[in-house]
């Protein structure tokens, strides 16, 4: 069965872990939730395998908490796709969610933020999350990477109010 959570409503959270229809989904979008509370680096160890595997289209695969830790740290994505040297926080839309067994799969709309609001950029992705042993193993994402390039949309002042989500990642 496919579950649905959207929101416009930019101030809020848009993660929403009710949506979830069993453990794994729930892990899956705990994941995305503490991406979107800028607290991933604190979370990973609780939330995935030590041999997590982190693969975006266009982009290096990440393997490993390490290795994951370091790159977040070390200016995230935005080493690789130059649109993200401004962004301050993350969001994503959940559009749709299933599971069967081990393996989870999103359809979101994820959401760059600067801080005057304005969304850098918007890629529609087809994710794929693994489980194993009650932690995140691998998470996929496909895109079309022509977002890379994508304009920015104009400042939305309520999202901009939004507390920093990046800020740790460049600690």
């Amino acid at each position: 069965m496919v579950r649905a959570s959207v929101s416009t409503r930019w101030e809020a959270t848009l993660i929403d872990l009710d949506i979830a229809a069993n453990d794994n989904e729930r892990l899956a979008l705990r994941l995305l939730k503490a991406m979107e509370d800028g607290d991933l680096i604190a979370q990973l160890s609780e939330l995935c395998t030590n041999d997590f595997v982190w693969s975006n289209s266009g982009l290096p695969t990440l393997m490993g908490l390490n290795a994951i830790e370091a790159h977040l740290t070390n200016g995230g994505f935005a080493i690789h796709v130059p649109i993200l040297r401004t962004m301050t926080s993350f969001s994503a839309d959940v559009l749709n969610i299933a599971s069967r067994g081990q393996v989870v799969f999103t359809e979101r709309i994820d959401h760059h933020w600067d801080s005057d609001g304005r969304d850098l950029m918007t890629p529609h992705i087809a994710g794929i999350v693994e489980i194993r042993d009650g932690k995140v193993a691998a998470l996929r994402d496909f895109y079309d990477t022509a977002c890379y390039q994508q304009a920015p949309t104009a400042p939305n002042p309520g999202h901009a109010s939004r507390r920093s989500t990046t800020e740790e990642y460049r600690r």
